[in-house]
């Protein structure tokens, strides 16, 4: 789906009808439920809904703004016919909005209300209809107070929103604990809904001034369904925008970039108990660095819940980053990228040697941080944790890393200055997967190849002739006899500086117990023999600042490993 909603068709801009049954509808939908006409002025669509127009128009949605209704109401002389039925569930359906169906038979003059699940777009009977603006959600919903008036403050929205701060730290873990509370979701699915929170939550207040409603906030709406149905239009809108910017910047960015295309799946409630614990606080005023940690606690937690394979410790990410050094000149590239921690700590790394509000360190965050995933959730993720860390997110692929490079529109061989990455470990590509990707050299004449170690040649390919890579690979890569042919191939491509050898526990939080190391070296240049008897720095780390359950210890050796590394590479160099 393309758009926001889909205009209601054969709508009439008057509240005057021949149909008896949605003329008394509307009478008690004002009456009992307090949705008032003038409330409602020029946004109400009376529609026909059936293909019998014998009274004309028997149905009307209310909109949150013109183009975005909330929910249907229908009219029946008695109970409705299931051809009726069909119709207006379809009707609300075509739309991502519409959130309440509700059935009136004017013979009883009582409603059957559906609500609309959006993880699966089935619908289920609810009792009764909301009431407009009576202190819906715990009195937090409230709009009107007696004799208020029914319009927005001419103050700007973002002037007002307050700069999270250390003490509210646990923000965006309360959105996704409310989440979860309400909704049931698992850990990563919850997390998922929250990147696309967070996303809706940026444009707001990036875009204020194009909005089509002046103020979101929950003294703007009458009931959650208004509400909530107003921010799944206006993500949709964010998305919308953002395709119509990039397309014009990078070519094919709605097939690579273009991952945040799925509609809001929270139900109403919980997407507007969300929206509510943020709504006050600002994004884009946040300290940075706050903002990158505040996300980092649900990643990490969410990552114990099954989502490992796709996590690199923050300890290693920052022990790679702090060795390779990368400055604002670099182009950075992760191949592997899951959630985005390299580029992120790349990106915190070089803020502090270039302050963020000058233009080497703008052109930097914006153009020079750069990462592939396979996973779209994952990709979601990884741009929200960009976003918040400064952005760079509109540089992350949603493809796979392994194809020929004639796939990428904007991704050439030997582009890159610096590489960091952690390939997935373990899966073995056998002769039906290399049909569908790229050629290596590290897998011909082989019927099986693990995934690391094209991986690792991929890593290469992508590196330009001096540039410098930092990689996690399986300690078999480093010490196994069947791997020595990927030990002579690697002496011929690097100059390898660094080897890091790293404690059992490194990945075990995460749900994975394989023995790995770092390499840290440079790409030789062309007509650069292999030295064979250059210095490598071997270091062996035996903690890491936390054991097999992911729980803190004291004496961490990164900071010496950190500081080996530098003293070696400032007396040999890369």
């Amino acid at each position: 789906m393309t758009t926001a909603v889909i205009i209601c068709m054969m709508a009439v801009m008057t509240t005057t009808t021949k149909n008896p049954a949605l003329r008394r509808m509307r009478e008690i939908l004002d009456e009992k439920y307090f949705y008032k006409v003038e409330y409602f002025e020029g946004r109400t669509q009376f529609i026909l809904i059936g293909d019998d127009p014998s009274f004309g128009e028997n149905a009307l949605c209310f909109e949150v703004y013109p183009g975005a209704p909330f929910c249907l109401f229908v009219a029946t002389a008695s109970n409705p016919p299931k051809k009726i039925k069909d119709k207006a569930l379809s009707h609300a359906l075509a739309t991502e909005t519409i959130g309440t169906v509700a059935f009136f038979s004017h013979d009883n003059e009582d409603f059957e209300v559906l609500r609309r699940r959006y993880r699966d777009d089935k619908f289920e009977t609810v009792h009764g209809i909301e009431y407009y603006y009576k202190g819906s959600a715990g009195g937090a919903l409230r709009l009107f107070e007696e004799g208020a008036e029914y319009q927005a403050s001419s103050t700007s929205q973002t002037a007002n929103l307050i700069p999270i701060t250390n003490k509210l730290e646990n923000i965006f873990f309360e959105i996704h604990s409310a989440m979860r509370d309400i909704d049931g979701l698992h850990a990563d699915a919850a997390l998922e809904e929250l990147c696309k929170l967070l996303y809706l939550k940026a444009y707001l207040e990036e875009q204020e001034s194009i909005l089509p409603i002046s103020r979101v906030t929950s003294t703007s709406f009458g009931t959650i369904e208004e509400y909530a149905s107003c921010l799944r239009a206006l993500y949709r809108e964010a998305i919308n925008y953002d395709l119509r910017v990039f397309r014009l910047k990078i070519p094919e960015y709605e097939r690579s970039r273009g991952v945040f295309d799925l509609p809001i799946f929270l139900s109403s409630s919980a997407l507007v108990k969300s929206f509510q614990l943020i709504e006050e606080f600002s994004l884009t005023r946040s300290d940075t660095d706050l903002k990158g940690r505040a996300f980092q606690k649900v990643l990490s937690k969410s990552v114990r819940s099954g989502m490992g394979q796709y996590f690199t410790p923050a300890q290693v990410c920052q022990l790679m980053v702090e060795i390779a050094a990368p400055t604002s000149s670099e182009l950075i590239l992760d191949p592997f990228c899951g959630s985005g921690h390299f580029l992120t700590e790349s990106l915190s790394y070089v803020r502090h040697s270039a302050p963020d509000h000058t233009k080497e360190y703008h052109e930097f965050a914006f153009g020079k941080l750069h990462g592939i995933e396979k996973s779209d959730r994952m990709t979601r993720i990884a741009m929200t944790d960009m976003r918040l860390n400064g952005d760079g997110h509109s540089n992350i692929r949603c493809t796979d890393a392994l194809l020929d490079f004639r796939n990428y529109p904007d991704l050439k061989p030997e582009s890159f200055d610096l590489v960091l990455t952690n390939p997935p470990f373990g899966s073995i590509l056998g002769v039906e997967a290399f049909s569908g990707l790229a050629k290596f050299s590290l897998a011909q004449g082989r019927k099986k190849v693990p995934l690391e170690i094209v991986g690792l040649e991929r890593s290469i390919q992508f590196l330009r002739p001096g540039g410098r890579i930092g990689i996690v690979l399986p300690e078999s890569i480093f010490n196994a006899e069947s791997l020595k042919y990927v030990r002579e191939w690697l002496l011929s491509k690097l100059a390898i500086r660094i080897v890091i050898d790293l404690p059992n526990e490194t990945f075990a939080p995460f749900g994975a117990n394989v023995r790995s190391g770092i390499l840290l070296g440079r790409k030789l240049r062309p007509g650069e023999g292999a030295t064979k008897n250059h210095k490598v720095c071997m270091i062996r780390i035996d903690n890491l600042g936390y054991d097999a359950a992911g729980r803190e210890t004291s004496n961490s050796e990164i900071a010496e490993a950190i500081k080996t590394a530098k003293r070696f590479l400032q007396k040999e160099g890369w």
